[in-house]
């Protein structure tokens, strides 16, 4: 099922909802990210990766916790105008982060 989203200037149509809150930590190799946005699917990475195209595996947590996660992903963009990176997960691996501080309905 797509989301249909107006952005002001165009529709915007994604399968999965994208969430700023709770916040998650992300490496990648020696590199650590802070997602602006995440989906089940993918992140928007606040820092270049330059590894566009490539698949990258790496880790991923909630801030503040030790208990992280493996995940690979490919590299789909990456703008040095905005500073920003996008990643495309291999799998839904985020389904396995739990946010025990914040309500379900937080998250929908």
């Amino acid at each position: 099922m797509s989301v249909v989203r107006e952005t002001g200037i165009a529709s915007e149509q994604r399968c999965e909802p994208r969430y700023a809150s709770p916040a998650l930590d992300l490496v990648i190799g020696d590199e650590h990210f802070r997602p602006i946005n995440w989906s089940m699917r993918g992140a928007l990475l606040h820092g270049v990766c330059d590894a566009i195209g490539v698949r990258v595996r790496g880790e991923m947590g909630v801030p503040g916790s030790s208990e992280t996660i493996p995940f690979a992903a490919t590299v789909v963009r990456s703008d040095p105008n905005t500073g920003n990176s996008a990643i495309c997960f291999e799998d839904c691996r985020t389904e396995q982060i739990e946010f025990p501080q914040y309500a379900a309905a937080a998250l929908q």
